[in-house]
């Protein structure tokens, strides 16, 4: 198995740099930012994860939602006993389409790209392009 390799030292420069103009937007507009791989910042209080991904394809500055972690895993036990309507799950997907929603807007406002990601491990985060 060959291990994945790192985006060249310039794309690897320029992801950094879109990463924290990233943070700065979101960070102006009032949305509590947590910065990836580091998430000692991450509380129980969640917030928007930026992670600079700076391997391979898949390469580029992604953002994710982070709800409460108590309402995670709340939802986690209603989805493993199969309650996939129950309206704490419908609640926190609703939140979730709302937040993205408005984390586009944000950041689109300020002259950045994001589009969905196309990354089938990062199904519901946005990825900011440029």
């Amino acid at each position: 198995m060959t291990s994945p390799r790192r985006v060249s030292p310039a794309e690897q420069e320029r992801l950094l740099a879109l990463g924290g103009r990233t943070a700065v937007v979101l960070r102006e507009a009032g949305f509590r930012v947590l910065v990836e791989p580091d998430l000692s910042g991450l509380s129980d209080e969640g917030g928007a994860a930026i992670d600079v991904d700076l391997f391979g394809r898949a390469g580029g500055v992604y953002v994710n939602w982070r709800m409460n972690v108590a309402w995670q895993e709340e939802v986690y036990r209603h989805l493993t006993a199969g309650e996939i309507e129950h309206p704490r799950v419908r609640q926190l997907h609703s939140a979730h389409a709302a937040v993205r929603a408005a984390l586009t807007a944000v950041l689109s406002a300020a002259g950045l790209t994001v589009v969905p990601s196309e990354d089938d491990m990062r199904p519901l985060e946005l990825r900011v392009v440029g």
